[in-house]
């Protein structure tokens, strides 16, 4: 039973990055926006994680059109051009806009930004935010809060969209929710829709995302009848930290052991250097350290060791380069990254493929759109550093922009009952409070926990066949286990209700990645498969497609959008 219903012209979900700035976006081109958020807002969600790297082509030798090449070629031909256009022409006016809502960036004496070059940049393109993530997303959550047109919702778990009555496209009327703090299931009427629920990184062991990282916005669009491409394209960033355990899953910058900047390298535990020096792009890196991890090179915890301590530029160059949010972080735990020798191995960072969308951030369903990173095609098989925090401002606001422009020539689009109907039963089946709440907690946890190992195994950095078949007979095997599980009605902050949710979600999600590395037989950047180790262009320049169709996956492929110019 529905108890509380509302509505607004825009409806945001997500909070993070690209979700403020799309309701930025919409509210000052006249909409009104409602944000929701399943945490609060500034306080959860991927973007408060990032290192607070945004690249954008500033440096006078530099250009858009540089950084549109660099962004192809880094993602092995795979990225939609018009998106990688867009990225690459909207970057800089992204920072500018970053600047104007109050995030700080890092300059140089002459007061103009002080870039850094990382792997896979023709030029000095990235640039630092001060306070990292958490000081973009506290600017732009500083300025949707005094937004007279934003009304902000937090701790509210949508549980699906809904489906709008339509003669025509398919199309979304709302979301479907639960207000965490209350209990209360919600519909949220809208006229247009922004996903901006970032990626799935949490369904592997090892990766450098919060909890709450499981694929929402996915499978949101997914069970709707979205397109989703590249599902199988999860970028691992070579030096995720798997030890001490009170800094699992923090980073450390392997683009900072460049020559240019700290030369100091991933070593074995012989003390023998992992990476060449020029540093390699990210895949190719993140497969070199795989690679001496699998030749038993490793340290006890299954990592090598990221060190800087041996710099030649000196231990006081060594400390100021480190004086950022992400280094005072280790820090503060009990490790001083300027001279610890830390153990890291790669880890799920970003998702690169994700819901389809052009270049106004529309999705294959009318009035439904979505941002990066929940939205993929255009970075392709790799993404150069910076790239991830730019696309949620560029992307986020074009998305707002268009959501605001489809809002004001649409009426809100009648509920279909079904719909509703579906997301309700959803919920309810879940509440039949036949198990206590600490036994239910063991049962989820003990079944996330083998879905994540079986992720970690089988769609890690290598993949084959015979991986991949079984990951997701393990997946179907939860899933089967999930059917009748059930929560104790609790009212207020259900969290087991919260934990079962998401395991219903980050099962739907893997399955749908396994079903994309099956499809996919080759190799192209973070996409490995050791039965097919070499790169086809013939037959795999190329997305991979999937979209639920009645009750089936129907898998496909789908051609590259060359830039017009």
């Amino acid at each position: 039973m529905i108890l509380r219903r509302c509505e607004t012209e825009v409806l945001v979900v997500g909070g993070g990055g690209a979700g403020l700035r799309a309701a930025l976006a919409a509210a000052e081109a006249g909409s009104a926006v409602i944000i929701v958020n399943k945490g609060p807002i500034a306080r959860s969600g991927i973007t408060l994680t990032a290192a607070g790297g945004m690249q954008a082509p500033f440096h006078p030798d530099d250009s858009p059109l540089q950084y549109f090449q660099d962004t192809i070629r880094c993602g092995y031909g795979l990225g939609d051009q018009n998106l990688a256009w867009a990225l690459a022409t909207g970057a800089c006016d992204a920072v500018l806009d970053l600047e104007r809502y109050g995030a700080r960036f890092v300059r140089n004496e002459a007061a103009n930004f002080a870039l850094g070059q990382f792997p896979g940049q023709s030029q000095p393109r990235n640039l630092f935010v001060k306070g990292g993530g958490i000081g973009i997303v506290s600017a732009l959550a500083k300025a949707c809060k005094t937004h007279g047109n934003i009304r902000i919702l937090d701790d509210f778990l949508v549980t699906g969209l809904i489906k709008g009555k339509s003669t025509g496209n398919p199309c979304v009327s709302g979301v479907m929710g639960i207000d965490l703090c209350s209990g209360e299931l919600t519909l949220i009427r809208a006229r247009s829709v922004v996903l901006a629920t970032g990626g799935c990184q949490w369904l592997w062991e090892v990766n450098d995302c919060p909890t709450d990282a499981v694929g929402d916005g996915l499978a949101y669009a997914y069970r709707i009848g979205a397109e989703l491409i590249d599902m199988e394209m999860i970028l691992f960033y070579p030096s995720v930290i798997v030890w001490p355990p009170s800094l699992k899953g923090a980073f450390v910058h392997y683009e900072f052991l460049a020559e240019s900047i700290l030369d100091g390298n991933v070593y074995d535990k012989e003390n023998l250097p992992v990476l060449p020096k020029p540093l390699p792009v990210r895949d190719e890196a993140m497969r070199l350290l795989d690679k001496a991890i699998r030749e038993g090179r490793g340290e006890s915890h299954g990592g090598l060791m990221w060190y800087v301590g041996d710099s030649p530029k000196g231990l006081a160059a060594v400390r100021k380069k480190l004086d950022i949010a992400q280094y005072n972080y280790i820090k503060a735990h009990g490790v001083d990254p300027a001279t610890a020798r830390i153990e890291v191995t790669p880890g799920a960072h970003y998702l690169l493929g994700g819901i389809h969308i052009n270049e106004e951030c529309r999705t294959t369903i009318d009035g439904l759109f979505a941002t990066p990173e929940c939205a993929g095609n255009f970075d392709g098989a790799n993404r150069l550093a910076g790239s991830g925090i730019a696309a949620t401002q560029v992307f986020g606001t074009r998305a707002g922009r268009y959501a605001n422009q489809w809002a004001s020539v649409n009426s809100l689009a009648e509920v279909d009952a079904a719909s509703v109907e579906e997301a309700v039963t959803r919920v309810g089946l879940r509440l039949a409070g036949h198990s206590a709440a600490d036994k239910q907690k063991s049962t989820v946890k003990s079944m996330r926990d083998r879905l994540r190992a079986a992720m970690q195994q089988h769609a890690g950095v290598r993949r084959d066949q015979a991986g991949l078949e079984q990951l997701a007979n393990v997946i179907r095997e939860i899933q089967e286990d999930l059917q009748n599980a059930t929560v104790p009605a609790m009212k207020v902050y259900n969290q087991p209700l919260l934990d079962l949710l998401q395991l219903e979600t980050m099962c739907e999600v893997a399955a749908l990645v396994a079903k994309s590395a099956l499809l996919r037989t080759e190799s192209r950047g973070h996409h490995f498969r050791q039965d097919y180790p070499a790169q086809n262009d013939e037959q795999w320049l190329r997305h991979t497609c999937i979209a639920k169709i009645g009750t089936a996956a129907v898998m496909g492929t789908k051609a590259l959008v060359v830039q017009k110019q």
